[in-house]
């Protein structure tokens, strides 16, 4: 296995990771399938370049960031899904609002 399929494997598990830690736990979940896909797409074509910068293949980097999607929403559903790590990301950067009344 060539250093760019073990960095694309990484890159998918850690993804699901990514997307729970940056979005909102109130977000929709096409909204963070999209910013799965986008982060999959910037790792995909990062890949290819960081490995082959003379030789850039836009296939293998499209291809590179198709498996990473999957791959990350396997790991999604299949791992992280309801675990305490996730929900914690979830949690990391959201503050749910004030009561109304309230002041702080």
């Amino acid at each position: 296995m060539d250093k760019v399929s073990i960095v694309n494997l990484l890159v998918g598990a850690v993804l699901p990771l990514l997307v729970a830690f940056v979005s909102k736990e109130t977000w929709a979940g096409w909204v963070k399938g999209l910013l799965l896909a986008a982060l999959s797409a910037a790792g995909g074509l990062g890949a290819e370049y960081v490995s082959n910068p003379d030789a850039f293949s836009l296939n293998v980097a499209g291809w590179s960031a198709a498996s990473a999607f999957v791959l990350g929403v396997a790991a999604h559903y299949g791992i992280y899904k309801g675990t305490t790590v996730q929900e914690l990301l979830a949690k990391a950067l959201y503050k749910a609002p004030a009561p109304a009344g309230m002041s702080g």
